[in-house]
């Protein structure tokens, strides 16, 4: 049994932290060197969740404590009062729970902007961040549900693009990054330690649920869940403008385009990571329009082949200093030369011969 404590925000007034009380372990730590069979069995443990639920979870923070309880699927959500004012970019809460006579307890993260971010991030995850390859349905079918943090593959750049972010022009990790994602919550601790492993700048990363029985796989409202919670978190930090950052492969470039017309004056910029650059498709002819839209309310967006040009837009914009353009494009260039695991991994993984490369 466990909690599963979620990276949290804290605003100058409140702090939103949120987790799950399950009665089944944690899959464990994962090795690339793994069988499939271990992956499967790992995969499976990921998606088939016990959960606790009516369950009280009592929160302690900033030496206050508050009692919530937990949903039907074992979920809890808390907005908590600051009665503190830190100068810390990081806060803590801690969570604890009874159950069955066994005392749980777990840290919630949660990031708190001070008066020198000078900008926030809202950043998609598949296929932004981490190669995914959505657009072809077996390796995105191989990476979800047989691969693990070490198999997986970081977007070329990533690391130094988001780094760069983070530290703008202050030099320092000041700028908050929030991630978004329509992937399952069953997939946060391995999309952590992914992160962990590949150096890329934590934060809060909200997902959405699903499960391997009926009732879950069709509770969530997809892609609309990503806006409402861009939109959220923009209007939660009322003084801080924001960069947005998806890819081509699914609806981002529309979503962040209507936040662009809700809040035109927030915005800074606009990133669409081309999931396929070297094939003109009409996902790229949709994208286009969208960045025409962005345009009307004075949005730049841009359709992005890699990192680089991503770096090189927020250099011009004075986002992140000049030089760190440079070191981006170094990162995309030793990264480019890691191992991708495409469709061979998933012939391999899946036992398809056809898919095999020849």
């Amino acid at each position: 049994m466990r909690i599963c404590a979620y990276r949290g925000y804290a605003t100058r007034r409140q702090a939103l932290v949120s987790g799950r009380v399950l009665s089944n372990n944690s899959p464990g730590e994962l090795r690339g060197s793994e069988s499939l069979w271990h992956n499967l069995l790992n995969s499976y443990r990921q998606f088939e969740t016990d959960e606790v639920p009516h369950a009280s979870v009592a929160l302690r923070f900033e030496s206050q404590e508050h009692t919530v309880q937990t949903d039907a699927e074992g979920y809890y959500h808390a907005e908590l009062p600051r009665i503190e004012q830190s100068d810390e970019t990081w806060l803590t809460a801690e969570a604890r729970c009874m159950v069955r006579g066994e005392e749980l307890s777990a840290t919630d993260e949660i990031v708190a902007p001070t008066s020198d971010a000078e900008f926030g991030v809202i950043s998609d995850l598949d296929d932004t961040v981490i190669e995914t390859n959505i657009t072809s349905f077996l390796t995105a079918a191989k990476l979800t549900f047989i691969g693990n943090a070490k198999t997986r593959k970081p977007l070329e750049g990533v690391a130094a693009l988001y780094a760069s972010l983070q530290s703008g022009s202050a030099g320092r990790p000041v700028n908050p990054i929030f991630y978004a994602s329509s992937s399952p919550w069953n997939l946060y601790d391995l999309l952590c330690e992914f992160m962990a492993l590949n150096e890329i700048p934590h934060g809060p990363i909200f997902l959405r649920d699903w499960g391997i029985d009926r009732t879950k796989f069709i509770k969530a409202r997809g892609h609309r869940d990503k806006l409402d919670r861009a939109l959220k978190i923009i209007g939660d930090f009322p003084e801080l403008p924001f960069v947005l950052v998806g890819d081509s492969g699914q609806q981002d470039a529309g979503l962040y385009a209507e936040a662009a017309t809700l809040y035109p004056g927030r915005i800074k910029a606009i990133y669409i990571r081309d999931v396929d650059p070297a094939t003109a498709t009409h996902r790229d002819d949709q994208v286009r329009e969208h960045i025409k839209t962005a345009a009307q309310h004075g949005v730049p967006m841009l359709l992005a082949p890699d990192s680089w040009a991503m770096a090189r837009h927020a250099a011009e914009l004075g986002l992140i200093p000049a030089r760190k353009e440079a070191e981006v494009q170094v990162e995309v260039a030793k990264d480019q030369e890691r191992p991708n695991p495409g469709a061979a991994a998933v012939a391999e993984a899946l036992g398809i011969e056809s898919l095999r490369a020849p």
